[in-house]
């Protein structure tokens, strides 16, 4: 149950984290928001490694951590791009 439970928490906080990109007023939100997303996603995988690793091959968490990598990968290509 928390299994699933994370795994969909996951997939909507790296969404939440995502849409943060839009706007560059909200990033300071996205970063702390995507940070969330990483744990909740890292403790997702890890129980599928541990426990469920037989009946899903591949958890949310692994989505969950590419929506919330979004807004970190979208800040660090700003700060390179407009670098002196």
């Amino acid at each position: 149950m928390l299994y699933k439970l994370l795994g969909y928490l996951s997939i909507i906080i790296g969404l939440c984290a995502a849409a943060c990109i839009f706007k560059i007023q909200n990033m300071f939100y996205g970063i702390a928001i995507a940070i969330v997303g990483f744990i909740i996603s890292g403790i997702n995988i890890y129980l599928n490694m541990k426990y469920y690793s037989e009946e899903e091959k591949y958890p949310k968490g692994y989505l969950g951590m590419l929506f919330s990598s979004l807004p970190v990968l979208f800040m660090l290509f700003v700060i390179f791009k407009f670098r002196q």
